[in-house]
């Protein structure tokens, strides 16, 4: 038996799909050919002064560290506390037969647990705030340094 070929008309898809396909071929070569690759600068400052900044940076990264650390274990402390009350509170309103002894209860909850959340974030603030300075010290007394380099060099 004779097989038939039939030609399939090709449709508008087809032949978007195909030019698309030659121009993804083609950027891709584009893309894969080698880069003009700059050669390098000469370093202006010498390693003494890089290894300054370095470490400058590497005390302050140690601030940064030491300071999330604090905040974290803040935080925890401060989240255990919370979940503790929680639970006992719980457990008080279980015990409660009287509408108006919960109302208390779920009162003094309310107040006590506002007032911690206004001190925590207070807390959370203040290590911030001391993280930040920790953070730009190091860097401050380079850059000032660096200024003054450059004042005398310029003047």
């Amino acid at each position: 038996m004779a097989r038939s070929t039939k030609k399939v008309p090709q449709t508008k898809e087809t032949e978007e799909g195909r030019n698309q396909d030659a121009r993804l071929a083609e950027s891709t070569q584009k893309t894969s050919e080698p880069k003009h690759v700059a050669e390098p600068l000469e370093p202006e400052a010498s390693s003494d002064e890089t290894s300054h900044a370095l470490n400058d940076f590497v005390q302050a990264n140690e601030a940064i560290m030491d300071s999330m650390a604090a905040l974290g274990a803040e935080m925890m402390e401060f989240g255990t506390k919370r979940v503790r009350e929680n639970i006992e509170r719980t457990e008080s309103l279980m015990r409660c037969n009287d509408p108006a002894e919960a109302f208390r209860i779920q009162q003094e909850f309310f107040q006590s647990a506002t007032q911690q959340y206004l001190e925590q974030t207070n807390k959370v603030l203040t290590v911030m705030a001391k993280m930040t300075g920790n953070f730009w010290a190091p860097l401050e007394e380079s850059t000032r340094e660096t200024l003054r380099n450059l004042n005398k060099d310029a003047g």
